[in-house]
């Protein structure tokens, strides 16, 4: 094959990407995702934070709608900071503003595009192999233009980062499996990159990057020594940012955060799905009594409740692995009823819009990847599930089984399969099924991935019947 086509076909690809891009910042009114928390936790550590114009606050949640316009006050509150690559972005925005400044929100979103963007051709001019590359390429593509992503570029949720760097990171093993990626002295600086991205940016997603590093080691470390090394170093530099960066005044905040996140994950996921919540509870150490206040979230607790079973701010999550032995049916209903709340983050936000995301862009909704979920009856998306499951696992025996560059979809897709897990799993267990549609929003990833890695594998077996 002429080796222009397939860079022809590159470079439209990425057009259409940007052009979607474009038109996602330039509409009016600006689509995003309302402040929350999380917007406090990043402008905290940076100084830049949302201006409402409405009531001139600089940090007003403002729920209900975008706020479009930033202000650089230099005002930090270190008592809510949670410094990550959110911050990074957001940081970079004071390079050309002066203190005082107010400057609109799509600035943030140029600012993540760019970074982006470089990353992805790094990579991009990184593998030699180019039915990875057009890989790659059509998965960023449809991720960077789907309208639930789209919406983080207009936004400070740390979720952003791990949306493409799971993908990045996940693309360059299969590179390095099939020896499709570059022994250039940069090529390790591009893996402690990737890595390091996807390990800072959200402590929920700080662990994929660890199955992602030992995933790297045990299958590329010996072809790849020095970007191997350099995966490990990264992910534990990235874990110790996430560990002790916060600020000391934080400290309290982040122990009660982490304490409304075990109190969900234990009363409103696990032993609400529990046929016999005592004996879960004895599984998990708790007292018996404890058992009482399945199906109550942490934002039902009073302080009567709190002081009946104190010890569930202690209980390890490792626990769950003897629960898991005792009543496997509960896990297995956790996980379902998980999977039953997820609807990408159109669920979340519909509550707090005055219109829902996809009324105000229909062609960019209709069109977004994320639409085949929303939009399909129940019934449809319980059978497309489990014809992912059984897909993933049926490449992971093959990618076994078999040997040589036939099994490079196979990997793709099961390494797909292997993210949407994880994000399903870490999200349930994490904070039970409270919002489920925001933490599970890595979940598309995986998605891409693994259908991208059925359309190529049926691809290749076509072409090889046709000559």
């Amino acid at each position: 094959m002429n080796q222009r086509w397939p860079w022809l076909v590159i470079a439209v690809l990425v057009l259409i990407g940007l052009i979607r891009f474009f038109t996602f910042s330039t509409h009016t009114p600006l689509l995003g995702y309302p402040n929350n928390f999380d917007f406090l936790r990043t402008s905290s550590c940076v100084g830049i934070w949302n201006f409402d114009e409405r009531s001139e606050f600089f940090h007003s949640p403002a729920p209900d709608r975008v706020v479009a316009t930033l202000v650089y006050n230099g005002e930090r509150l270190w008592q809510f900071c949670n410094p990550s690559t959110e911050t990074l972005y957001l940081s970079s925005l004071r390079l050309w503003h002066k203190l005082g400044d107010h400057f609109s929100l799509q600035q943030l979103g140029y600012a993540k595009l760019a970074v982006v963007l470089v990353a992805f051709s790094w990579l991009l001019f990184a593998i030699s192999s180019m039915r990875l590359r057009l890989f790659l390429t059509i998965s960023f593509v449809l991720l960077l233009g789907d309208l639930s992503v789209l919406m983080y570029f207009h936004s400070l949720y740390p979720v952003f980062t791990s949306l493409f760097f799971s993908l990045f990171l996940a693309v360059a093993l299969l590179a390095c499996r099939f020896n499709a990626f570059t022994h250039h002295r940069s090529g390790w600086l591009l893996m402690a990159g990737l890595t390091f991205f996807l390990g800072f940016s959200n402590q929920q997603y700080m662990f994929l990057g660890v199955v992602m590093a030992a995933l790297f080691v045990l299958m590329n470390g010996r072809r790849y020594p020095s970007h191997a090394v350099a995966v490990l170093c990264s992910i534990t530099l990235a874990g110790l940012c996430q560990l002790y960066l916060r600020p000391v005044e934080s400290k309290d905040l982040y122990a009660n955060i982490d304490r409304v996140n075990r109190t969900d994950t234990i009363f409103y996921g696990v032993l609400m799905n529990s046929s016999n919540p005592q004996e879960a509870a004895a599984a998990l150490g708790l007292r018996p009594e404890c058992a009482q206040f399945a199906g109550v979230s942490a934002h039902m607790f009073n302080e009567q409740r709190v002081n009946t079973c104190p010890e569930v701010s202690q209980v390890n999550r490792f626990k769950l692995l003897n629960l898991a032995f005792r009543q496997p049916a509960t896990i297995a209903k956790t996980l379902l009823n998980g999977v039953n709340e997820y609807q990408f983050v159109y669920g979340f936000i519909k509550h707090y819009f005055p219109h829902h995301a996809s009324e105000l862009a229909p062609a960019l909704f209709a069109s977004s990847p994320s639409s085949l979920i929303v939009a399909s009856p129940r019934p449809l998306y319980y059978v497309g599930l489990a014809m992912m499951t059984l897909i993933a696992a049926m490449a992971f025996v093959f990618s076994l089984v078999s040997r040589g560059k036939d099994t490079l979809w196979a990997c793709a897709i099961w390494v797909g399969g292997l993210v949407c897990f994880y994000t399903l799993f870490s999200a349930v267990f994490g904070d039970g099924m409270v919002e489920v549609e925001r933490h599970m929003a890595v979940f598309l990833t995986g998605f891409i991935m693994l259908w991208m890695g059925v359309f190529f594998q049926l691809a290749q077996r076509w072409m090889r019947h046709v000559h």
